[in-house]
């Protein structure tokens, strides 16, 4: 919960990151919140009405999970409308031929997107979902200590650059909000 909120409001890319983490993580340990406060909540060096709350929101998380029917595997509603608002402000950014940087960037990720895509059999064609998807798979390897090719690094490089530009513009218009 505050690690979450805290991501939300610095970086949503980073925010959608944890929450598919927090999501898997509920998925492991079969969605158990007294697993959950063990493994999570009492780990937290706050007060003992502050763990409550933290609690409840995990288990908030997980009643989400059971009403969205995605306790198997899936995003959370809120998080697909996140990445369809970051793919709106990237096709935007796109469209304005002022936006050198956004398309600088782009030119660098696009065959690494059309590669990963390919890859993932991903049948998606929001781009900055499939960095998205990239970038929680490179997660995933490095919570398993796998180590990835210079190549796959490089390719990583260009998803996270793309998706901290469109991270900085959606964060500055939230701000203007």
């Amino acid at each position: 919960m505050i690690i979450a909120e805290l991501k939300k409001k610095e970086n949503i890319v980073e925010y959608i990151l944890y929450m598919r983490q927090l999501a898997d993580i509920m998925r492991a340990n079969n969605m158990d919140i007294h697993r959950i406060d063990e493994l999570l909540v009492s780990k937290f060096e706050v007060s003992e009405k502050e763990k409550l709350k933290i609690n409840n929101w995990y288990q908030d998380l997980i009643n989400k999970m059971h009403n969205e029917n995605i306790v198997a595997g899936g995003d959370l509603k809120e998080i697909k409308d996140l990445i369809t608002v970051l793919n709106k402000i990237h096709l935007t950014l796109l469209d304005d031929k002022e936006e050198y940087r956004h398309h600088e960037l782009y030119t660098w990720a696009k065959p690494n997107i059309d590669e990963y895509k390919k890859l993932s059999r991903s049948n998606s064609d929001n781009e900055i979902e499939i960095c998205i998807d990239a970038m929680y798979a490179l997660l995933l390897l490095k919570l398993q200590h796998k180590s990835v090719s210079e190549e796959t690094a490089q390719a990583m490089q260009t998803f996270g650059s793309l998706l901290a530009n469109v991270a900085d513009v959606y964060k500055k218009l939230k701000m203007d909000n």
